[in-house]
């Protein structure tokens, strides 16, 4: 049937048409279920592709995310020693001031 000339496929077509409409409906039916289980295919597809895209970019998201939360990390360490430093700092001027008053006072 892939090799038909033009009176055979006029005679084909003549056949059909003088088929009743049941044949007809059936033949509809077959072409728009054929043409609905492309669609959903193809939707299905493009949902599986969105599915993995947005898998890599959650992946990606997470890296980036724990690279920023370990750098973080890293300057709140060093905050804390700077504030511990600067505490141990202000509690010997405290003190040495404490020293100045009294020796100042007497």
């Amino acid at each position: 049937m892939t090799n038909m000339n033009a009176i055979e496929l006029m005679k084909a077509v003549d056949h059909a048409s003088a088929m009743n409409d049941r044949w007809l409906f059936i033949a509809s039916l077959v072409v728009i279920g054929s043409f609905g289980m492309w669609v959903m295919r193809y939707f299905v597809k493009q949902h599986e592709r969105l599915i993995t895209d947005h898998k890599q970019s959650r992946e990606c998201y997470q890296t980036s995310l724990r690279k920023v939360v370990s750098e973080q990390s890293a300057a709140n360490a060093k905050l804390v020693v700077c504030l511990d430093n600067n505490s141990k700092i202000l509690e010997e001027c405290r003190d040495e001031l404490r020293r100045s008053r009294r020796k100042n006072t007497k």
